[in-house]
Order: C-alpha cells, then structure tokens, then sequence
C-alpha cells in the first residue's frame, strides 16, 4: 500500500513537472502596429529585430509585424495604450506633453550618429530611471535614434539667407529649429513628404539620409546639406501593453528583454546608420551635390537654436528633475561612447 502511494506520489510529481515545463515553453505570439509605408527600411529592420527575440526564446515567441499602418505617427502610441495592438515604434515628438525628457536626444548637434547615441541614450535614460516618470501606462522596450538630421533641397541651400527662401517640410522636433532659422515651415509626417515635393508644396525636407531613400525622395532632391554632429535627431521608442507583457511566460519575457534595452538600441542604431550609408551612396551616384555647413555658418546658427536647450530644461524643471544635470549626464554618456 505504501508503495502504491509512493508511485502515485512520484507520478503526480512528474506530471506537475511536465506541466510547468510545457508552460515555461509555450509558444506566444506578440502584434505589433507601425506607420511606415513598405519601401521604408525600418519594416525590414524590425523583422530582423523580431528574429532575434525568435533566437533569444527558442522559437517559442514572436511578433507578427503589421503588413499596413493602423494609424499615423501620432497616434501609434494609443495603440499599445489601448490594447489595440501589443507593441509599436513610437515617436516621443509627434506626441509633445507626454515624454518630454526623453527627448533630450533630439538636441542640435549633439549626436555624430545612431550607433553611438542611441545606447548612449538608453543607458542614460535607464540609469536615471526616467521611463517610471514617462511610460506610466506602458512599458518601455527600448529606446533610439535616427541619424543626424540633414537639409536636402531642390536649390541650393547652404546659408541662412538661402534658407528663408525656402518652404520647408518638417516634423516633429524639427518645427521650432526651421523655424528659428528663419525657414517657411510645412508641418507634415514623413509618409507625405513625397507627395508635398511632387505637388510644390515645399522646396525641401528635414530629414536623415535613410529617408531619402525610403520615402523615395533621392530623385527629386538634387541638394543636401550635411550639419556636423546633426541639425537635429529624433528620438524613437518601442513600447509594449502592459497586460500584454504580464500574459508572456517567464521565459518569453526574458527573450524579449534581452533583444530589447541596449541591446535594441544598439541593434536600431546600427541599422539606420547603415540606411544612411545606403542612401547617401544613392544621392552621390545620381551626381546630386553634398554640401557640410561651414564653420562660419555654424557660429550663426548656434546661437539661434540655444532655446531648445533652454526649453528643455525649462521642461524638465517642470517636471521635477535637474535638468542641467541629467544633460551634462547624457552628454558625458556620448561623449564616452563616440571615444
């Protein structure tokens, strides 16, 4: 009879062992939502990123990449906030209010590019714990940027004075900087520059390299404008559903934690980089003609783009923190990733 028992014992325990093992292995399946259109490399380098959470779990998580956008750039964030979709790629300053601190990223001549701002930028904004004060009802992924923002017009553009001839499609945190340039702005996402250039809407994008190609704009830009250490950059995020992450299995958020966080970053970072490498190949074999500001206009423009700064840290008093300190932190961090 004891024996009997014994079996029995050891039979459940089994049983309850597989049981968990079978859990701890389950196979999940996480959408995520985006806002760019197919031509764009960031489609490509998401699945790419997606494979590596597939390695990372075993195969047993992965992530089924919308085939057409469900909203615009604005209103990617709603999204995952709302359990529409599990995850997208989010961009702070399409949204002004709701991230702002993150966005100290976007400063003017800051970053050389995204391979070295971007983990610069996930380290700093991780060590000072800052997602606790801005993702509050979703979970930060992973953060990066895109290369230096770059001029590129249909004439040549090279000064200030040339520039406030120009109508200028901007977005995001490259509004007040056109415009304390003294440029026309045309605020417009991405995904319409092409049409607003065809139509003459504008004379000229703000934009990285990558766009370029990915918007299919190379053919009707002949001029670019290259800003040592960026015109500007933005800042982008992949964040997922709260509830969603809590239903992955212990091992599944892991795998998805390991492909996120610097890793991502550094991941993003490279693949815009090497976009901006492809499409500035692109430009220079269609005989278009690549300018870099010159010092001397550099000293101009400085002083006219030091309220970004200003309005930042204005921000980030708001907001409770120390401002002065947390940039002089996020510099230090580019600065040691660039050595």
């Amino acid at each position: 009879m004891q024996r009997k028992s014994v079996a029995l014992l050891l039979a459940a325990c089994a049983a309850a062992t597989l049981s968990i093992g079978t859990a701890w292995a389950q196979k999940q399946t996480l959408r995520m939502a985006h806002w760019a259109g197919p031509s764009h490399h960031m489609v490509k380098t998401q699945e790419a990123w997606i494979k590596t959470i597939e390695e990372a779990s075993g195969g047993n998580l992965t992530v089924v990449l919308d085939k057409a956008p469900l909203a615009k750039p604005d209103g990617q964030y709603d999204l995952v906030k709302n359990g529409v979709r599990d995850m997208v790629w989010h961009i702070p300053g399409y949204t002004p209010g709701r991230q702002e601190l993150i966005r100290a990223g976007e400063m003017p001549f800051l970053c050389l590019n995204a391979t070295t701002c971007s983990p610069a930028l996930w380290k700093w904004y991780a060590k000072n714990k800052l997602a606790e004060k801005e993702f509050t009802d979703t979970r930060l992924l992973t953060v990066f940027m895109h290369g230096p923002g770059t001029i590129h017009s249909l004439k040549p553009a090279v000064t200030l004075e040339q520039l406030k001839d120009l109508k200028m499609r901007v977005g995001g945190s490259g509004v007040p900087i056109a415009k304390a340039l003294g440029m026309s702005v045309v605020s417009m996402p991405a995904t319409e520059a092409h049409e607003a250039l065809q139509r003459g809407t504008v004379d000229g994008v703000f934009f990285p390299w990558e766009a370029m190609d990915s918007f299919r704009l190379t053919e009707m830009v002949k001029h670019h404008l290259e800003i040592p250490g960026g015109l500007y950059t933005s800042v982008f995020a992949i964040i997922i559903n709260p509830a969603a992450l809590g239903k992955l299995t212990p091992a599944n958020q892991a795998a998805l934690m390991k492909a996120s966080g610097e890793a991502g970053s550094r991941f993003f970072g490279k693949a815009w980089d090497a976009a901006d490498t492809v499409s500035r190949d692109s430009a220079k074999k269609r005989g278009n003609k690549i300018d870099t500001l010159s010092a001397a206009e550099l000293a101009r423009w400085k002083p006219l783009l030091e309220f970004v700064r200003k309005d930042w840290l204005k921000k980030a008093k708001e907001l409770g923190v120390d401002g002065e300190k947390l940039l002089g932190d996020l510099e230090a961090e580019v600065k040691a990733a660039s050595s």
